[in-house]
């Protein structure tokens, strides 16, 4: 959107950084001063008055928040004096203002192209190409000022190096930055700059010069020797980084940077223990050290799991001596979870997520971390009591009703699982995977219920969302053929997923007691001996079903020595039972 008179605008803005033009020379520019090639009249006193007067006006306005009128005044003063750089400038400084950016370089451009050696015109554009992130265009506006307009400050010059390194000139930003040292003398901020880019383009040499140039003129400045430690090992010149690290701590003892940076260095070293060791003996103790910085310092080791499960012990001592120096710090507890989890030892993170989560500071990924945990270690009723009062807190978060209904169907509470999860479904907002975990879970719960129309409306809404389903695909077949309904259908569900999965067993299995309900008895052992190959006979409702199969087939005696040892493997079902004592199928068991 452009500007125009009638908008208005609230603020104030600074003068020109030229106002000396307003009331001098306020005829045609030489063409020297001016890169429009344009022949401008001579004005009439009468005009030049006028300029003036509107000129000043408009400043004035500007300043007492008047700005649209303040805009009103410049438009006139550039239809006066179309090529004067001063009204372009201001707009630009009003358009910045009210952030119409790009409106903004459109004037400081034309501001620049009537004014080229105005230093605050060029500053400004300057300014609006790098809030714009057009740093090339930035770059030559700071260029001109320094090697063009000889403008020596050293904020122009430094700004100037900047954009170079940004825009990866290195060379011309260390041309700069030598400038600038050359007139203050070595200092910090542009050794730091050069020490930068010498060790991004490779040249150790030169990186580690320019810390020892500081070290030089400032020998008792104890953080420049443990800067060249770190620079020393992060070329791996890890017997410069030692003795620099011992002459660190003979100049400064308690340095905490320094211990800091050697807990850093003898991580990446690879010397775990000794870094933990500086961390508990010298870190943790040190009151000048925050806690932030001594938690992230952990942070980091916790992001190299293979480390975590070699040093577990040392670990947990370290975050114990974190705990006796911060008992209140539920921080502590957070870095004790995440230890545990990485590490696998989910029953101590669940102890420590119980702690976070009922606390005053507790927060929604506490409770679904904790509640993922009692799912992994199928401790379902913890799983369904803490997602209950997980939701007394995050009733609008679908995970938590989604873990608790879970938890709930586990544990023999299908009804409350319905309703949790159905509640569940309003609090999801565009999420298909989502959607089909809810439908998944409600076929489930309302087949648990017997609530037969209901659970197969849902696994048909999941393979809506979802054609390749397999545990759908499976299950849902798997449910019909014990109703003895729709069987053609449920096997052309179960193949599709046998087709994809030809040795997994529990579908294989699926398949065969389709097969078997259908009364394709000879088929339905193919492929139950097929489950039987592929590790079926480790599961004992496989070999059940193996049983029934081979007993149809007339194999009776293999029949019941299979059912005893499906017995054997846990199946304590009394149909079983009934099959064993009885040496034959329950009445109408291939049909119920």
């Amino acid at each position: 959107m452009r500007l125009n008179v009638g908008i208005v605008l609230v603020g104030i803005v600074l003068f020109a950084g030229s106002s000396c033009n307003v009331v001098d020379n306020l005829g045609s520019r030489k063409k020297s001063e001016s890169s429009k090639d344009t022949v401008v009249p001579q004005l009439s006193e009468n005009k030049k008055i006028e300029y003036r007067y509107k000129y000043i006006e408009a400043v004035k306005l500007r300043m007492m928040g008047n700005t649209s009128q303040a805009l009103e005044y410049l438009t006139q003063c550039s239809e006066i004096r179309p090529t004067a750089p001063d009204p372009y400038y201001q707009k630009s400084l009003i358009a910045t203002q009210i952030e119409e950016l790009q409106e903004a370089v459109r004037y400081g451009r034309m501001a620049v192209d009537y004014g080229p050696n105005n230093k605050w015109y060029r500053l400004n554009l300057a300014n609006l190409y790098v809030r714009t992130e057009v740093i090339d265009s930035a770059r030559m506006q700071y260029s001109y000022l320094v090697d063009e307009m000889n403008i020596n400050e050293l904020d122009i010059v430094f700004k100037l190096a900047q954009l170079h390194q940004k825009t990866d000139n290195y060379q011309e930003a260390l041309k700069y930055y030598n400038l600038i040292e050359g007139r203050i003398g070595v200092n910090e901020r542009t050794s730091q700059l050069k020490k930068m880019i010498y060790a991004k383009i490779g040249e150790k040499e030169k990186a580690y010069n320019e810390i020892k140039k500081l070290i030089e003129k400032y020998p008792d400045e104890s953080s420049y020797y443990g800067m060249l430690a770190e620079l020393y090992a992060t070329f791996n010149d890890y017997e410069k980084a030692e003795k620099m690290y011992d002459r660190l701590f003979e100049v400064d003892s308690t340095n905490k940077l320094g211990h800091m940076s050697l807990v850093k260095y003898y991580n990446k070293k690879g010397h775990v223990e000794k870094a933990l060791d500086v961390y508990k003996s010298k870190v943790i103790p040190n009151q000048s050290i925050n806690f932030r910085d001594k938690m992230m310092i952990f942070m980091n080791f916790l992001q190299e799991p293979k480390k975590l499960t070699k040093h577990a012990i040392q670990f947990e001592s370290s975050l114990d001596s974190l705990n006796e120096h911060y008992p209140e710090k539920l921080e502590v507890d957070a870095l004790f979870a995440d230890l545990y989890l990485k590490t696998k030892e989910f029953r101590k993170a669940a102890d420590y997520l119980q702690t976070l989560a009922t606390s005053t500071e507790s927060k929604y990924i506490y409770w679904d971390q904790l509640l993922s945990i009692y799912s992994y270690l199928g401790n379902f009723d913890k799983m369904y009591r803490y997602g209950q009062k997980a939701l007394n807190t995050f009733d609008n978060k679908p995970r938590i009703y989604l873990l608790s209904g879970i938890g709930a169907m586990q544990t023999n509470r299908p009804d409350t699982a319905v309703t949790l999860f159905e509640e569940g479904l309003k609090h999801i907002q565009d999420n298909k995977s989502m959607e089909v975990q809810f439908y998944t879970q409600l076929g489930e719960a309302y087949h648990q219920t017997e609530n037969y129309q209901e659970s197969d409306r849902y696994f048909r809404k999941v393979l809506e969302l979802d054609p390749d389903n397999k545990m759908v695909l499976n299950n849902y077949s798997y449910y019909l053929s014990l109703r003895g309904e729709k069987l053609k259908k449920a096997l052309g569900y179960s193949n599709r997923v046998i087709q994809d999965e030809p040795k997994n067993p529990i579908y294989l299995d699926t398949y065969a007691w389709i097969l078997f309900r259908m009364g394709k008895y000879k088929e339905a052992q193919k492929y139950i001996k097929k489950a039987i190959k592929n590790g079926g006979n480790d599961d004992a409702d496989i070999m059940e079903h193996y049983g029934d199969i081979l007993y149809k087939n007339g194999k009776k005696e293999k029949a019941v020595q299979i059912w005893e040892r499906a017995k054997k493997m846990g199946n304590h079902s009394e149909q079983l039972n009934y099959k064993i004592t009885n040496k034959t199928l329950p009445p109408q068991s291939d049909e119920d």
